[in-house]
């Protein structure tokens, strides 16, 4: 059990990677799936041999349901597809992205057990954005970049360890509130600002890459999750945390006016960044013109939809229908849109259910985040609650989040706080029931 856990842990790390972990003579085969394939091998192996027991929360139960249901429909929707090869891709995504979902919450089992998960979550953010500053300043990037070769250009969008910048924004929409809501708890258990203050300079670069992406719906994405934020510790009452946030805030700007004064190229810098942060946001409206390759693209997905009476095209086979109007979106045939994809891939049935799956969920995040106690239950909980609400804006920027692990790995930790959350409290209604019960020596009556 301990060495399936620490396998499982290794998997979740190379899974960040992807391609970038695989040599050069076999691209197709890299360290995910090698590490993913040898654990589910272990896994079921030591099941059938009933040397583990699965045991599953019954409030997370309902979502375990749907992701059945979700690949038994994946699966039966390839009787109608058009393109097979690119229904069973889709499917082996789909079956490592809901196992990415369901190993995690099955190894942690503690809220001991998140303390590791949770300091590689953000090493690995740490390491990924240090990529994106490398990617910035030299123009440089990995392998795993999808550019194409073109003399004497350099591009400077950072796009981390991804394929495109999307992928690195949307990732860093989702992944950031970690590094938020750690400071806040490091500042109030560590009794000093330095090392919160030190996360959220981090969290700055962060959010100075992510202008630098471009991804207008990952920015509008990352507000609505701060807004998220102080509502949520608005709502709790929390005054003296929100007045540790605004310490935090006031130290940064004045630390910025103290910069600004002493190397003007900075203050230079940080307007330039607002400027094109505010020039993103300003041309939202034209990224919704009836004319636009995104708005083109939506309806022509939609007409192939109601060709189907609803039921999708069949998974993985969106792209495949949209190649007869390539003429028309500039060769584009991702559909860019995560919620429009689970519609037109596999049909309104699973796609209200997901609705519903994502809803449900933000309301459990916003429960155990309201009254679990203070610890790296409590952080998980706030920053899954506090990034799944900039979700629904973030999941419309990337060509497709079926392929992206980093938000199968994110759900993964959001149902771990519920479950943790909700056996803990099974656990203590236990223990209270057994005190109660305890029986009472009771004295026979003489005779």
């Amino acid at each position: 059990m301990i060495f399936l856990k620490r396998l499982w842990l290794v998997t979740l790390v190379t899974a960040f990677f992807g391609p970038l972990l695989a040599l050069d003579a076999y691209p197709g085969i890299f360290a995910f799936k090698i590490l993913f394939c040898l654990h589910l091998a272990l896994f079921c192996f030591f099941l059938a041999f009933r040397k583990i027991t699965l045991e599953i929360n019954r409030e997370i139960w309902p979502n375990f349901v749907f992701f059945l249901v979700w690949l038994a429909w994946a699966v039966f929707s390839l009787l109608w597809a058009g393109n097979i090869p690119d229904g069973l891709r889709n499917l082996w995504y789909l079956f490592s992205g809901l196992s990415l979902i369901g190993f995690t919450v099955f190894y942690m089992r503690k809220e001991e057990d998140l303390k590791a998960p949770l300091f590689i979550l953000v090493a690995i953010l740490l390491i990924i954005m240090g990529v994106g500053i490398w990617e910035y300043k030299t123009g440089l990037h990995l392998k795993t970049a999808g550019l194409i070769p073109d003399a004497g250009a350099i591009s400077k969008t950072p796009r981390g360890v991804f394929k495109n910048q999307n992928d690195m924004a949307t990732y860093l929409a989702l992944y950031l509130p970690f590094l938020f809501i750690s400071a806040k708890y490091l500042s109030v258990r560590l009794k000093t600002l330095l090392p919160a203050l030190g996360l959220l300079a981090c969290a700055g670069t962060g959010i100075f890459l992510l202008i630098n992406t471009g991804s207008r719906g990952n920015l509008v994405a990352l507000a609505l999750s701060l807004v998220a934020a102080v509502i949520i510790y608005l709502i709790q009452g929390k005054w003296k945390a929100f007045r540790n946030v605004l310490a935090m805030v006031t130290a940064l700007v004045v630390l910025y006016l103290v910069l600004a004064n002493t190397h003007p190229a900075l203050h230079y810098q940080l307007k330039r960044q607002f400027r094109i942060a505010r020039h993103h946001l300003v041309s939202l409206e034209h990224v919704a013109g009836e004319n636009s390759a995104r708005m083109i693209l939506s309806r022509n997905a939609l007409q192939e939809l109601h060709k189907h009476s609803l039921l999708g095209v069949g998974a993985g086979n969106a792209e495949e229908h949209m190649k007869a109007y390539r003429t028309e979106t500039f060769q584009i045939l991702a559909l860019h849109n995560w919620w429009l994809e689970i519609l037109v891939n596999y049909g309104i049935f699973i796609f209200v259910l997901y609705v519903v799956f994502t809803g449900r969920l933000l309301v459990q995040l916003y429960l155990v985040a309201v009254r679990a106690g203070p610890g790296v239950l409590k952080v998980v909980a706030e920053s899954a609650l506090v990034g799944l609400a900039g979700f629904p804006v973030a999941a419309v920027s990337s060509s497709s989040l079926a392929y992206s692990r980093v938000m199968w790995i994110f759900f993964g930790f959001a149902l771990c706080a519920i479950n943790l959350y909700c056996s803990s409290n099974a656990v203590q209604a236990t223990e209270e029931g057994e005190k109660l019960e305890s029986p009472v020596p009771v004295q026979s009556l003489p005779e």
